[in-house]
């Protein structure tokens, strides 16, 4: 039997053996971008939530009390007319069935921070305009589209970084 000269004393340089620190750091990786994707997910289903109700009491209110005129009615401080509040409680739904997967989850909320940010826009111009449009455009519709533009976005990069490493 012929026993091997070369044996490796350091396991650094023999293959089998990895160090302790190198092995730790995907394993927490790894978890961190699962906590990431769950906290993005819950986001999404917190701004679901939000705006399912605020659309769903908005449209029933709006249509049960038709004395309001085109510019909308007074809900939360926004001026909310029946197609916007259908528009809120679309968007809600989406956004509950969005968060079930996980690249569905980045696409609807990068979606819906450019949809949100271009409504900001064509709201803020309107207003200018003093032009109340289908939506009944008023500047703390401005702000509220602003606002739901940056949680996406915000919710967008909560969920970009869990893409490429999980």
């Amino acid at each position: 039997m012929r026993w091997s000269t070369r044996t490796s004393v350091t396991p650094v340089s023999d293959p089998l053996v990895r160090p302790t620190a190198v092995e730790a750091t995907p394993r927490q990786e790894g978890g961190r971008g699962r906590r990431r994707l769950r906290a993005g997910q819950g986001l999404i289903v917190a701004e679901g939530l939000a705006l399912g109700v605020l659309g769903g009491v908005s449209l029933a209110w709006s249509m049960g009390y038709a004395r309001f005129g085109a510019d909308g009615m007074p809900m939360l401080g926004l001026k909310v007319t029946p197609l916007h509040a259908g528009l809120l409680l679309s968007v809600g739904a989406l956004a509950l069935l969005a968060c079930l997967g996980r690249r569905t989850a980045f696409v609807f909320s990068a979606l819906a921070a450019c949809g949100w940010a271009a409504l900001a826009i064509v709201c803020a111009l309107e207003v200018a305009h003093r032009t109340p449009g289908v939506l009944g455009f008023d500047p703390r519709d401005s702000l509220f589209y602003g606002a739901l533009s940056a949680y996406n976005l915000v919710t967008a990069l909560f969920l970009a970084v869990p893409l490429s490493k999980v």
